[in-house]
């Protein structure tokens, strides 16, 4: 409490102090000469208090405190922002990742169309080499595979003109 009253008591307020004046009462230049003394111990005296407040354990701990704190601060906003980073760059490989998968599948649709053309030309191939083979061994005569291949492409187109002109004269052929 007394504490309180002190600080609540400046050095200017002890040198502006007023007293009234009776008869026969103080000598007003000894009492303000004496307030001033007052007022600057007093203040020496504050100034003195606040230096040993600096060295004291709580002082120093509050110090302490105080720049943990700040530093604290600073590395939570750092944090955040890293965070923010992480985010924003967790967005774009999301989009990223999208992007190849769509570029996946339609890779895997463009593969499956060239296996069913390979094997669509497999078989065509297939084909032609059992038709070459039984043509050798029933006796043909030995041509080359460019001969063979201008033959059957004359046989193809023969057997289309053959459709379009009279389909019922095929009747047992081909059965």
């Amino acid at each position: 409490m007394e504490n309180q009253r002190f600080k609540k008591l400046t050095p200017q307020e002890i040198k502006n102090q007023e007293f009234s004046k009776k008869l026969f009462g103080y000598d007003p230049d000894e009492v303000e000469l004496f307030l001033s003394r007052v007022a600057h111990a007093y203040e020496e005296l504050l100034k003195e208090v606040e230096k040993l407040k600096t060295r004291t354990p709580e002082y120093r701990a509050e110090q302490v405190m105080e720049k943990a704190r700040k530093e604290i601060e600073k590395l939570v906003e750092a944090k955040k922002k890293e965070l923010r980073d992480i985010e924003k760059k967790k967005e774009e490989l999301e989009i990223e990742i999208e992007k190849l998968r769509f570029t996946q599948k339609k890779m895997t649709n463009r593969l499956k169309l060239a296996l069913l053309e390979m094997t669509r030309i497999l078989k065509e191939l297939e084909e032609d080499v059992k038709s070459k083979e039984k043509r050798e061994l029933s006796g043909d005569r030995g041509e080359s595979p460019a001969e063979s291949l201008k033959e059957q492409d004359r046989e193809g187109r023969g057997r289309k003109t053959e459709d379009k002109s009279d389909s019922s004269s095929r009747g047992g052929e081909g059965q």
